[in-house]
């Protein structure tokens, strides 16, 4: 699985904008082939963070994703952000689930 995670913080002025294009890829992204889920989450309080985030089956899906039409949405809702923007994309080969949870929480003593 690749995560591709999107870290902005809005130009003043410019959340609004930056929250509509990133919710139309969200709309776009739904029931696309290699992508599992997509979502855009706004922290609370003070920092005004925007976080962007794609889960995609393969490599090769989403880089046909970033050179797709669909994709400048979401490069100009980070040319509305301040500098420095994180741009991550990570490659999970292990992951695990409520099963680690509970092999931990048995195993030891509180």
């Amino acid at each position: 699985m690749i995560l591709s995670l999107i870290e902005l913080t809005p130009l003043p002025n410019k959340r609004e904008e930056i929250l509509e294009l990133l919710q139309f890829s969200v709309g776009r992204l739904r029931g696309k082939l290699g992508c599992l889920s997509s979502g855009v989450y706004e922290a609370a309080g003070e920092n005004e963070t925007i976080l962007y985030v794609e889960r995609w089956t393969s490599k090769e899906e989403l880089h046909r994703h970033i050179q797709s039409k669909l994709y400048l949405k979401i490069l100009i809702a980070t040319d509305l952000a301040m500098e420095p923007r994180g741009i991550s994309f990570c490659e999970i080969s292990d992951m695990q689930s409520m099963e680690l949870i509970v092999a931990l929480r048995t195993c030891s003593t509180i």
